[in-house]
């Protein structure tokens, strides 16, 4: 299909880019309500903006912890300052224009506007590259309807999974390079960036590695891609890791985040690509496999010493099972597919099946160079599709390496139906292949597997308003032993300190969070005295002690959900659902 008419790049492109605008436009209006509070949808967007206010103010570059949790230990945290970065810029250009408050907002809604754009540039540029104008012009449709995509991408969305879906994006423009050595680069430099912000990066290295390694093995054309992908992959992780954490990071093991655990491997396999390759040679298939293998299990090899505890494959474990089991597995976006219900499973599989089905059609309709693209397309599709199968949240990068393959589909089969004799035909047939799109194949499939009514989840957001909040910063300045989940919250609205956020790192205060709520009165009252706090917080509500009263029906959150308290908290007067209590130490 590269082959058929389809406009001009420039006509396309400026297609692309007015799509781009109107979902812009769309999402704006969509979100407008949100703006004059900064009403972040997830706490992880509110504890970023507290991360780049800290920056702001002069915390070090290299520092990330938050200062405010936990203290005086501090939570320690693992966030980049890439993601940091265009944010700060913006609000330091802006704010001797229009204010501090004016500056923060549009940045919040401007960055992950332009992040989208960058990602539907890459994307056309692939798509394009794989298929054509037509496929790349429908694919960048699709991505602009996908709710898996676009929700991470929505103003006022500035944590990083957006930063992850463009990267990943960037990583397919360069699998699809017709210059391979550029295209490896190009693959590389994503994927380093991808690993300085989230360890979630390591398989889909894994993944492009081990593709162009089959590709390189295959075809002597595609070696300089798979030499320039490893050798660029391990020098930029190092270099970047070095700039952005201080060469001690380097040395310094973190299962969660690129380390020593994971950054020397990328290393020896970017050392051993490059001598094997000089050494041995790329002329035959059997030596291209020879260096393929040396730097691969060189790779393994060093990951084996020095991995330690990352072995596992499990960097959640180090949370104890107090925090591991009531907090870490409720959080459904981390859990595997097996742990979701069954409208999930479908919002899951049936997008990424349908590319995948599309690209093998497409690669058995096609010959040569576009046969190998196709078949290229649905081994990272395959890739990507097992990822998001073991941590739901990787469905955004399964869905958008499958949207040119569903692209591909809804082009022929709309081009057979417009050929149809009838026009009820032409025009059923037509309108019909929106179904196909992965909002048509979610909604379709939820619509049919949904039995239950979604839970009610508006109580729980207004614990997180601004205006339930402005209570709190009436008080001076203190500790509060709240739930974890209005923590960012509490650091972004207030002056006050919390004892931990749903952030993993900070394991002690987490853990010390969770045992108190749960914990019966008695119990809870000397966890809760030797944290240090001043007051301690619940919301009538939040879902989150609803989860810790079904835990204990007896323990602290119970009795805060239902307004009650032990004889240890002694309210303080206030209306609305927000419910605070001063801490009376043993004695008092």
């Amino acid at each position: 299909m590269a082959s058929s008419p389809a406009p001009d790049l420039r006509r396309a492109a400026l297609w692309a880019g007015l799509a781009w605008l109107t979902c812009c436009v769309v999402l704006i209006w969509l979100a407008h309500g949100r703006f004059s509070t900064l009403a972040f949808r997830d706490p992880d967007d509110a504890m970023r903006l507290v991360q780049v206010r800290d920056w702001l103010a002069g915390q070090f570059f290299f520092d990330v912890s938050q200062h405010r949790v936990n203290p005086p230990h501090g939570g320690p945290m693992h966030w980049s300052r890439i993601v940091d970065m265009p944010i700060a810029g913006l609000i330091l250009f802006l704010r001797p224009l229009l204010g501090a408050a004016s500056a923060e907002l549009i940045a919040c809604i401007a960055v992950p506007l332009l992040l989208l754009g960058g990602l539907v540039t890459a994307f056309f540029i692939a798509a394009r590259r794989i298929a054509g104008d037509a496929v790349g012009l429908v694919g960048v449709v699709l991505l602009l309807t996908s709710p898996s995509i676009l929700v991470q991408f929505a103003p006022l969305r500035i944590d990083h999974h957006g930063w992850q879906i463009l990267l990943a994006g960037v990583a397919l423009m360069g699998a699809f390079d017709q210059r391979p050595a550029r295209g490896g680069v190009i693959a590389a430099l994503a994927l380093a960036t991808w690993l300085q912000i989230s360890s979630e990066a390591l398989p889909y290295a894994a993944l492009f590695a081990g593709l162009f390694a089959l590709r390189h093995w295959i075809d002597r054309a595609q070696a300089p891609r798979f030499i320039a992908f490893a050798v660029t992959l391990g020098l930029a992780a190092a270099a970047l890791l070095a700039l952005l954490r201080g060469p001690g990071a380097l040395l310094a093991t973190q299962c969660d985040a690129l380390s020593y655990a994971y950054v020397w491997p990328l290393l020896a396999l970017a050392v051993i690509a490059a001598l094997a390759g000089r050494l041995i040679g790329l002329d035959t298939a059997r030596r291209r496999l020879i260096v393929a293998a040396l730097a691969g299990g060189a790779a393994v090899a060093t990951f084996l010493m020095t991995g330690g505890p990352c072995l596992s494959g499990d960097p959640f474990a180090a949370l104890g099972p107090v925090a591991y089991r009531l907090w870490y597995l409720k959080v459904m976006e981390g859990r595997p597919i097996w742990a979701q219900d069954l409208a999930m499973r479908g919002a899951i599989l049936l997008p990424a099946l349908t590319g995948l089905a599309g690209a093998l059609v497409a690669a058995w309709r096609a010959s040569g160079v576009a046969r190998a693209r196709w078949a290229t397309l649905a081994l990272l599709i395959v890739g990507a599709t097992l990822v998001a199968m073991l941590v739901m949240r990787a469905l955004s990068v399964a869905h958008l390496f499958a949207l040119p393959g569903i692209a591909w589909l809804i082009v022929l089969l709309f081009r057979r139906a417009q050929a149809a004799p009838s026009a009820i035909i032409r025009v059923l047939g037509s309108a019909a292949l929106i179904l196909l799109s992965p909002a048509g194949l979610s909604a379709a499939w939820i619509a049919l597997a949904s039995h239950h009514p979604a839970e009610d989840k508006s109580a729980a957001a207004d614990c997180r308003a601004q205006s339930i909040l402005a209570r709190l910063d009436r008080l001076p300045p203190a500790t509060l032993f709240a739930p974890i989940d209005m923590g960012p919250d509490i650091l972004l609205r207030t002056r006050h300190s919390v004892i931990a956020t749903a952030h993993h790192r900070n394991v002690a205060g987490l853990t010390e969070v969770i045992r108190a709520f749960v914990a019966d009165p008695q119990q809870a009252r000397s966890i809760v005295a030797g944290s240090g706090a001043t007051y301690l917080v619940g919301c009538d509500s939040l879902t989150e002690l609803r989860s810790y009263a079904r835990e204990n029906p007896e323990g602290l959150a119970a009795m805060v959900r239902q307004g009650r308290a032990p004889d240890w908290l002694e309210p303080l007067p206030g209306k609305g659902p927000l419910r605070v209590w001063r801490i009376r130490r043993a004695g008092s």
